[in-house]
């Protein structure tokens, strides 16, 4: 794949920092099950404060803009699929289990991780 030489991978981190803190501070806020902590909610501003930066610094070109949102949704659905695990009354996480698992496949195969190997001829 040619146009995984353009994906960066700084803001592709930050944002599934940003997904998954930005869902943590939804949580945090809004279940009754979870202790109240500001630890969420100071990493989602930082996180979101370097990935803006990020964002201003380099452009984004190539499939970076796409594998960053690919990012940032498997950090809210990752991080839903966990607290459902954590908390079984919450109701049943098999859903953000399997949109999970199809996001990072999808970014595997964006990135050229999951890509087969060309056949020698």
């Amino acid at each position: 794949m040619s146009g995984n030489k353009q994906i960066r991978r700084k803001p592709i981190l930050l944002a599934l920092l940003v997904g998954l803190c930005g869902n943590a501070t939804l949580a945090t806020l809004s279940v009754s099950e979870l202790a109240f902590s500001v630890f969420p909610i100071i990493a989602l501003v930082l996180a979101a404060h370097m990935l803006y930066q990020e964002y201003l610094s380099v452009p984004m070109e190539g499939d970076t803009p796409l594998c960053t949102l690919l990012s940032f949704l498997i950090g809210v659905f990752g991080y839903s699929a966990f607290l459902r695990t954590q908390f079984p009354e919450m109701g049943t996480n098999y859903l953000s289990v399997m949109i999970s698992l199809v996001l990072v496949i999808w970014l595997a195969l964006k990135m050229g991780v999951a890509a087969r190997p060309a056949a020698d001829k």
